[in-house]
């Protein structure tokens, strides 16, 4: 299976709306005050926290990327493919190139303090696919 960018911002949106229900992933979002940014080739979702809950997840810019308590990453549809349907794992994740051609952007300590949520969404985005 080959996705294209449609088909991935497509499992994030449908991820977004029903994550608010998944125990692990509002455990790893208390408290965040931000947004998660996923630049998914051309298209870019923003996932909007306040207090810990979603509050929306939309199309969006990287205005405000770099303040605290925002990050992201940007990266092309064949490295989406590689992440969501080959599942890294943490060590992959983790680390500083991650795979592929990811980039990470914005504040460092929010990326360290809120990973298990991005995690978490690549979980769930990955199931949605499959």
């Amino acid at each position: 299976m080959n996705l294209d960018a449609e088909l991935v911002t497509r499992a994030f949106n449908r991820v977004g709306a029903k994550c608010r229900e998944d125990a692990q992933f509002a455990q790893s979002t208390k408290f965040w005050d931000g947004t998660l940014r996923l630049g998914i080739g051309p298209t870019v979702l923003i996932f909007r926290f306040d207090a810990g809950e979603l509050q929306s997840v939309h199309e969006g810019d990287d205005d405000g990327c770099d303040a605290p308590g925002n990050f992201g990453f940007s990266a092309s549809i064949e490295a989406w493919n590689q992440l969501l349907l080959q599942m890294p794992n943490d060590e992959q994740l983790a680390g500083p190139g991650w795979t592929g051609d990811v980039v990470r952007t914005g504040d460092r300590d929010t990326y360290w303090r809120y990973y298990p949520a991005l995690r978490r969404l690549i979980e769930l985005a990955s199931e949605e696919l499959k």
